[in-house]
């Protein structure tokens, strides 16, 4: 008796799977949609990362985007010129020059930063900001929580033992997530920079020199001595900060020398060490010599008297 109970189960079990088969089946026939071949093409192109950078929530939604021509061949910003270049040939476009940029760091303070008062709650970035601002004294500052390093999907940032983010640019992207993930990141304190930028200004404080050096002491005094030392007149105080023109910068490192709070670093991808070591150490790097830059003479003939 039990035995002709499990031959009927089989069999029942069975005709549901087969009626549940054809039910599917002809659903797939019956809504059956053509995708273009070189979306799938694209994606495979794509580090697969669904980072977002590009505007689009996945790596597939950008290679439909890529496709249907709504955004350039070179919005993959993770990927850099090789992917540029492989989905140019894909879409059998002319390839284009790509940037690369790199998350740079607008903070030196961390530890050696003041509190406004003691935080216990849950170890967030975003958490403390909205508890009366967050605990820095510094309206600018880094709180130091890591919400970017765990937030970067290629492993590129670091907690030191300042408890401040560092960026390793040979891992970096210049995906933008940690810029968004930062409670701080549209205020500047996180933000892309040519990858061969050779300085980066650790401080993002706006407030007069004064209030500034009374809650961290690795800040920008607005000093001017970097605008004043600089051959290429690539650094300047705006609105009591320094500020580097990547396009100008030769990576002399006057201003990194002449810094008096040693707020300045050495960076870029082409610095002389890599930027984990180079973080936070300003003048204080080993083998660093600031280069004396020869102004180019004028090749132009001068006028006939």
């Amino acid at each position: 008796m039990e035995f002709e109970l499990v031959i009927k189960a089989i069999v029942a079990l069975s005709a549901i799977g087969l009626v549940a088969s054809a039910m599917l089946a002809a659903a797939s026939r019956r809504f059956h949609v053509e995708v273009d071949p070189r979306v799938e093409n694209v994606l495979s192109a794509l580090p697969g990362a669904n980072c977002g950078a590009c505007g689009n929530p996945s790596c597939f939604g950008a290679a439909e985007a890529i496709v249907e021509e709504k955004i350039p061949i070179t919005s993959c910003t993770a990927g850099g010129q090789t992917v540029a270049d492989e989905v140019a040939g894909i879409m059998g476009v002319e390839p284009c020059a790509v940037a690369a940029i790199v998350s740079m760091r607008h903070c030196g303070g961390g530890r050696a930063a003041s509190k406004a008062y003691d935080y216990s709650g849950l170890l967030s970035c975003i958490a403390v900001a909205r508890l009366a601002g967050g605990d820095l004294t510094c309206p600018y500052g880094c709180f130091g929580y890591g919400d970017c390093a765990r937030a970067c999907p290629f492993s590129a940032i670091t907690m030191d033992d300042r408890n401040l983010p560092v960026v390793d640019l040979e891992k970096c992207t210049g995906c933008e997530v940690c810029v968004a993930e930062c409670p701080r990141g549209q205020a500047g304190l996180l933000a892309m920079a040519p990858a061969e930028g050779a300085v980066a200004v650790r401080c993002n404080s706006h407030d007069k020199a004064k209030a500034r050096k009374a809650y961290c002491p690795m800040c920008c005094i607005a000093c001017k001595k970097c605008e004043k030392v600089c051959p290429a007149d690539a650094i300047h105080v705006i609105d009591l900060l320094a500020i580097v023109d990547y396009e100008k910068c030769t990576g002399c490192g006057q201003c990194v020398a002449v810094c008096p709070p040693e707020c300045i670093d050495l960076a870029g991808r082409d610095a002389i060490e890599s930027a984990v070591r180079l973080d936070g150490r300003g003048p204080k790097v080993d083998g660093f010599v600031p280069r004396e830059v020869v102004a180019e003479e004028s090749t132009e003939e001068a006028p006939a008297e």
